[in-house]
């Protein structure tokens, strides 16, 4: 969300001299990788190194600290400082005046944690010809170097293939060094390399990237030409990028455990991630429009909620998942906005939008079950920011209520308008108040942008939306 500084400067600029460090190497044939974080400027006292527990997005908790192995803080001289693994995801370096922290090298288990992490989405992994690396589950942090920018380094085997989604090229072999604002910056970008990854490049008002590594047969051709379509509606939609490139990393895996679950994608600043187990992606007639519309969904997260967000979502918290009250608007909202781009390009749009949404969002049948009966749309919020992907009941019900609204909201504006406004202009009057905001979005703002930018009141309707829904179950006497 472009409410705070650190996300108006995450993309594009070059760190300056004073930048912490990252270097991450890969060896052939190893099951680990090696980082190194050096600091601009040593710490002279005790603190904290943080591995993140939380995804942004994620709405969960992963525990990467149990994959990290080998973990050395050193001062200046080269010599070692006293390290204690301490409660949570955070090991306390002993430092002083005499022994100030300089630099922090650590390992973690690619191999363990695709094995332990039964969502593919959430985990990072090594194959024989493929390096997959997601930023928030190798890259940890000293407190005090959160907010610093940020160098990258990334060595892999010589010959091998290298994309970064911080700035991603088509060209760079065996070794890359790129820029981000900051930590979150980093923690949010991919890394991928390996003589299995291909790599398609689409230039346009915003350059996109296709990486691809396949343990299958794809289409690689009509993956790159959905894509590029999916980031050239969005961007029309929205009516510009905050952005200055985008990519799409794809993955499609031999399943390593009938528990493994390939079917959850992700989205980032400036990429979104697709994992598949090999034999899922379906680009028959139908099953394009259904990839497509996966692609649309979380190409425009990268609009809402990553600069357009409701509390909860930034300052991110590291450690833990916070609750968040609005994800009926971070997702559901950016849902309602694929079918409408989805539908534009159809026959008869507003016959297809209606189908479509009638197909996902579908609350009713939940809405009186047990235990969701009764609760209000940011209750159900802020249970799904800790289960959502763990308990499709209650992620289904939230977006499809905040899918709903937008699809009433929608409704309402053409019809008081002849047609003249439509969600578009919501979409844009959302990204032009965020983009100048320092608070995040509310449901009081996001009430008078309505209102401002197509003249139509819809408090009501917001309202019919959050409130509780369905009768709830009978209290039960305390056992």
């Amino acid at each position: 969300m472009m409410v705070f500084t650190m996300l108006a400067q995450v993309l594009g600029a070059a760190p300056p001299a004073a930048a912490v460090r990252y270097r991450v190497e890969f060896r052939p044939g190893d099951s680990a990788v090696s980082v190194t974080v050096t600091l601009p400027r040593p710490v002279g006292h005790p603190g904290f190194f943080v591995m993140p527990r939380a995804i942004p997005m994620g709405y969960g908790t992963q525990p990467y600290d149990r994959f990290v192995f080998d973990l050395v803080a050193l001062d200046p001289t080269g010599a070692p400082i006293a390290v204690e693994d301490v409660e949570g995801p955070r090991w306390l370096i002993k430092a002083g005046a005499e022994s100030p922290i300089a630099s922090i090298s650590y390992r973690v288990d690619l191999a363990r944690m695709e094995r332990l992490i039964l969502s593919a989405g959430d985990a990072s992994r090594a194959r024989p010809r493929f390096l997959g690396l997601l930023g928030y589950s190798v890259f940890g942090f000293l407190d005090e170097a959160v907010d610093e920018p940020v160098e990258l380094t990334v060595r892999v085997p010589a010959g091998w293939p290298v994309v970064t989604t911080l700035a991603p090229t088509a060209d760079s072999v065996g070794a890359a060094t790129v820029p981000a604002a900051n930590f979150y910056a980093l923690a949010d970008a991919q890394i991928m390399a390996g003589p299995g990854l291909v790599v398609r490049r689409v230039e346009g008002a915003v350059p996109l990237t296709v990486a691809v590594y396949a343990e299958d047969s794809i289409d690689v051709a009509t993956i790159t030409d959905l894509a590029d379509r999916a980031l050239r509606g969005m961007t029309e939609y929205f009516g510009s990028a905050p952005f200055p490139h985008f990519t799409v990393a794809i993955e499609v895996l031999r399943p390593l455990s009938p528990d493994h679950s390939y079917r959850f994608s992700m989205e980032h600043l400036e990429s979104a991630t697709f994992r598949f187990a090999t034999g899922q992606v379906d680009l028959s007639p139908a099953g394009r429009d259904r990839f497509y519309y996966n692609l649309l969904h979380h190409i425009a997260h990268a609009w809402i909620p990553k600069r357009c967000a409701p509390a909860g979502y930034y300052p991110f918290t590291w450690d833990f998942a916070a609750p968040i009250e609005g994800i009926w608007f971070s997702e559901g909202w950016a849902q309602y906005v694929a079918v409408d781009v989805l539908a534009a390009r159809q026959p008869e749009p507003a016959a297809f939008r209606r189908a479509w949404a009638g197909r996902r969002f579908d609350p009713a049948s939940l809405d009186t079950a047990p235990p969701i009966a009764g609760r209000s749309t940011p209750d159900l919020s802020g249970i799904a920011a800790h289960q959502y992907s763990e308990d499709f009941r209650i992620s289904q019900t939230v977006f499809s209520r905040g899918g709903r609204m937008a699809e009433a909201i929608d409704q309402r504006i053409r019809d008081r308008t002849r047609g003249a406004k439509t969600f578009r202009d919501v979409a844009r009057g959302l990204m032009t108040w965020c983009a100048a905001a320092t608070t995040p979005v509310t449901v009081p703002d996001i009430q008078r942008i309505i209102t401002q930018a197509t003249g139509t009141a819809t408090g009501d309707l917001i309202d019919h939306w959050l409130a509780p829904r369905g009768r709830p179950a009978a209290g039960r006497p305390r056992p």
